[in-house]
């Protein structure tokens, strides 16, 4: 029984050394724990706890506050096994935790007794004397840092100046006379903005900056005339000090800019003293654009796009084909044939682009002097005395037609118009209805100076000799040439004698034996055969009518007959074949035509 009761005695103090043993799996618990019982005798002190404690072997012991396994600083136990913070404890709690920066705020004490941070104040915050803080750092304020401290009116993180913000104050404040941008160049700024502080709103180049001043180039500058500028004062400048060039000396304008007062004045291209048109300057003072064909080919084909029909050309057979050129040819190059043209309302002398321009065509001939060369083929800037039976009573073309330049090419029509040309020796006046032109622009040149006589512009002219125009259009080739289209009335080719040399004892007689009291349209509808083998005209009827003209019974294509004695046209029947008046049906009937050509600027007299 003794033995017995003192293994009792040993078996209730271990269980008393149980009760003071940490509980399996919270050896980590930073808790407290209060033991129920005293410890063991003849334990070993640990640092920083009492009674035996060992201070980090996750055992809370003796006087502990908490022992987490380690000897690690700020995770809550510390190394001497108390408590980072503990927030139920006012001494020890929150307090411990701040560092006192009021940058990176008030830090606070967590139930896990560790010390969490605090949110940093705003950039920018005053944490001192002169200081801010900055990324939760405080640090000295200074200018340029970006941030605006009570201190300065505005910092744009630079020390830049004229950029609004110069050395932490405004560049400039409207209403402080000392910073009013009063002292900088009107040309460069007058005012100050009130959202940049910045200094702009500048007085514009050729405006008022101070007393006979103006602005040039950003920069205030005394006025100067013959600067080429029209400055505040002056009534032009075209960069020189002569008079008599449109633009006095002093920048002023002649007392009057009157046309024909043989002085070239301001808008004028020349000034001949006087106001009339087509002798070199017309009534405006404008440069005369005249053209003259100096290549001409009729043509005995249809060009499919520009010129689908040629009943004209096509009646001429290959046997009279090439004397009727030469003829065509000759009168050309000896001045006989001249085609003239116009153009009216030209505003680009260059002729490269002009929405609306007349191409008004005349009649002229050739000025020769005695013992002068003329070449009608090469007779640029020649003289030409027009025909006033082409022209108005104002000196304007009677045929004009409407049309346009682009991209250097002419397009002119449809209208009517005559040409004249030498139809194998005969001179015709072919009247044409539904003309149509195109031509290329070629390049432009200097207006040639005459000394005296043709060629060139005469000195009382007054011509601007910085004036170019273009001198031809067209070119002599088949390929280049402009283009004419139109249809030729019966009534032209009826008052074309019939050529010579197809007339009874001619060298060519047709064998239908016209006299000379037969027309060319005679010809054209009966036919020309020589002995009775070779076709020279194929017989041919008109094709065409002339939209302007009356309108005679049904309407064409029209029939001409023929006498059959005198070999005559005397008659004519309409569309239905009804007989119709003769010279109503001359009028409206037309043969289309084509005909090939290139032009020489020329001078009008």
């Amino acid at each position: 029984m003794q033995s017995n009761s003192r293994g009792l005695v040993a078996l209730v103090a271990l269980a008393g050394l149980a009760l003071m043993a940490p509980v399996a799996g919270c050896g980590g618990d930073e808790s407290p724990i209060t033991p129920t019982g005293s410890g063991g005798a003849g334990g070993t002190g640990g640092e920083g706890g009492g009674g035996g404690a060992t201070c980090g072997n996750g055992v809370l012991e003796g006087n502990e506050a908490c022992d987490d396994g380690n000897k690690a600083a700020g995770d809550g136990c510390e190394l001497d096994c108390s408590f980072t913070c503990d927030n139920t404890n006012p001494d020890t709690g929150d307090a411990k935790c701040d560092d006192g920066n009021p940058c990176n705020g008030a830090e606070t004490c967590s139930d896990k007794h560790t010390c969490d941070p605090g949110p940093n104040a705003a950039d920018g915050t005053t944490c001192g004397a002169s200081k801010i803080c900055n990324a939760g750092v405080c640090v000295d304020d200074i200018c340029g840092d970006g941030f605006v401290s009570p201190s300065e009116e505005c910092d744009d993180g630079n020390t830049a100046d004229g950029d609004g913000c110069d050395t932490c104050k405004f560049s400039c404040v409207s209403d402080d006379p000392t910073r009013d941008c009063s002292g900088l160049d009107p040309c460069v700024a007058t005012a100050c903005d009130e959202a940049t502080h910045t200094c702009g709103n500048p007085v514009g180049d050729g405006q008022v900056c101070a007393m006979a001043s103006v602005c040039v180039n950003g920069a205030c500058a005394p006025i100067v005339c013959g600067d080429g500028i029209v400055h505040p004062g002056e009534e032009c400048d075209d960069g020189n000090v002569v008079d008599g060039d449109g633009c006095q000396a002093d920048c002023t304008l002649p007392s009057a800019s009157v046309c024909g007062n043989g002085v070239r004045e301001t808008g004028e291209q020349c000034d001949d003293s006087n106001t009339k048109n087509l002798d070199g300057c017309d009534s405006a003072c404008k440069f005369e654009q005249v053209q003259r064909a100096t290549w001409l080919k009729m043509q005995f084909a249809v060009d499919a796009a520009f010129c689908p029909a040629n009943h004209l050309g096509g009646a001429i057979a290959a046997a009279a084909q090439g004397q009727l050129q030469t003829s065509l040819d000759q009168g050309v190059q000896n001045g006989s044939i001249n085609i003239l043209l116009k153009t009216l309302g030209l505003g680009d002398l260059s002729g490269t682009e002009d929405p609306a321009i007349e191409i008004g065509v005349i009649k002229g001939n050739p000025v020769i002097p005695m013992g002068a060369m003329y070449n009608g083929t090469a007779d640029l800037d020649w003289w030409y005395t027009i025909d006033p039976t082409s022209i108005n009573a104002n000196r304007e073309p009677l045929d004009k037609l409407t049309g346009f330049i682009s991209a250097s090419t002419l397009t002119a029509g449809p209208g009517n118009l005559t040409i004249g040309i030498n139809f194998a020796g005969a001179p015709a006046a072919l009247k044409m209805s539904s003309a149509r032109l195109t031509m290329s622009v070629g390049a432009v040149s200097t207006p040639l100076a005459s000394t005296g006589n043709t060629p060139g512009h005469l000195a009382s002219e007054n011509l601007d000799p910085a004036l170019q125009t273009f001198a031809s259009t067209g070119q002599p080739d088949d390929s280049g040439a402009g283009k004419l289209c139109g249809n030729v009335s019966a009534t032209s080719l009826d008052q074309v004698p019939v050529p010579a040399d197809l007339a009874a004892g001619g060298s060519i007689a047709c064998g239908q034996g016209y006299t000379t009291q037969n027309s060319l349209l005679d010809v054209i509808v009966g036919g020309c055969t020589v002995f009775n083998i070779v076709t020279v005209i194929t017989p041919s009827q008109p094709d065409q009518t002339d939209p302007n003209a009356p309108v005679a019974g049904a309407g064409g294509p029209y029939t001409l007959t023929t006498n059959a004695m005198t070999k005559q046209v005397n008659g004519c029947r309409d569309k239905d074949n009804q007989t119709v008046d003769f010279n109503t049906c001359l009028n409206a009937a037309a043969y289309s035509s084509f005909f090939k050509f290139a032009t020489g600027r020329v001078i009008a007299k």
